[in-house]
């Protein structure tokens, strides 16, 4: 057994009084539970920390020499306290988050900085990576969550389904569909289409879904960055097919947006954990904002 930080405090501040009263008044506690304390330190330590007498008590040699050891003691278990206190409510500590890229780009920007406003000592690490290394970046403990699609299939990880998009179809302004203010899947038949790559979660996930309907698309120009898309369909070389979260980049780029109904077809995020690893309070707290974004998008939906 090793001393606890009550008997650590009873300790000094009898040591400090000389007086078990007066001590056990600044400690907040009885005189016997401040007696009892002080018994079992004594007892744990095997020698006697305080010669009694009627008016009080005076250290004993023991007592004197290793008082110096317990207030570093103390000082040291009050300042583990606060710093855990400070870890858990003031935000200190790391959080590390593995995205795609567009996610990264556009998605987890305003998330963190709001994060970060009420957190300023938490370090962010945001890895930026392609949709397939997240899995792995959580699997090997090399981030505290991971943000990916999710496609229902079974997973080795914990995934919490946390934010639905809509799918939309970006084109150049003098395409015939820019005059359409929806569009429906079927009217992409015979449109060439500028897509990700045939392994990519997102092209998988929206084609095994149109599939179900017995709808297929056609992919001209497959590539790795949804940057690239965007960039092929600006010099019409195709259009192409995104979630609502590029939105704002396929808009930079002069491209008109249209929602793609007929199916109605939506994408989930899913918020990604390695089981059996508990959460630092940071990565917690971040956990927490993400699962209420969806809340807060249904909400503004109802709203407008």
């Amino acid at each position: 057994m090793k001393p606890s930080l009550d008997q650590l405090q009873a300790f000094i501040a009898l040591a400090d009084t000389s007086h078990f009263t007066r001590a056990a008044e600044r400690l907040g506690v009885s005189q016997s539970s401040l007696s009892a304390t002080v018994g079992k330190l004594e007892a744990l330590l095997g020698v006697r920390l305080f010669d009694r007498h009627t008016r009080g008590c005076r250290l004993s040699a023991a007592g004197a020499a290793l008082l110096p050891s317990a207030r570093r003691l103390a000082q040291d278990w009050r300042g583990l306290l606060d710093d855990a206190r400070d870890f858990a409510v003031f935000g200190r500590g790391r959080l590390d988050i593995a995205a795609p890229g567009v996610q990264s780009a556009l998605l987890l920007p305003p998330l963190l900085r709001e994060f970060l406003q009420t957190r300023p000592g938490v370090r962010v690490t945001l890895h930026d990576v392609a949709e397939e290394q997240v899995h792995e970046l959580v699997r090997s403990g090399a981030v505290d969550l991971g943000l990916s699609t999710d496609t229902g299939e079974r997973s080795d990880l914990v995934v919490t389904p946390f934010y639905a998009d809509q799918y939309v179809v970006a084109v150049p302004p003098e395409h015939a569909l820019a005059r359409r203010r929806s569009v429906e899947w079927a009217h992409l038949a015979g449109e060439p289409i500028v897509g990700p790559l045939p392994d990519n979660p997102v092209r998988r996930h929206l084609d095994t879904r149109l599939a179900e309907f017995g709808i297929r698309l056609d992919y001209r120009h497959e590539v790795s960055l949804a940057w690239t898309m965007v960039g092929l369909v600006r010099e019409g070389l195709g259009v192409t097919v995104l979630t609502t979260a590029v939105r704002p980049l396929a808009e930079w780029h002069q491209l008109v947006v249209r929602p793609v109904n007929r199916p109605s077809v939506s994408r989930t995020l899913g918020l990604l954990r390695a089981p059996g690893r508990s959460l630092s309070p940071p990565a917690a707290a971040f956990r927490d904002q993400l699962l209420g974004l969806q809340r807060e998008t249904d909400r503004a939906r109802r709203q407008a």
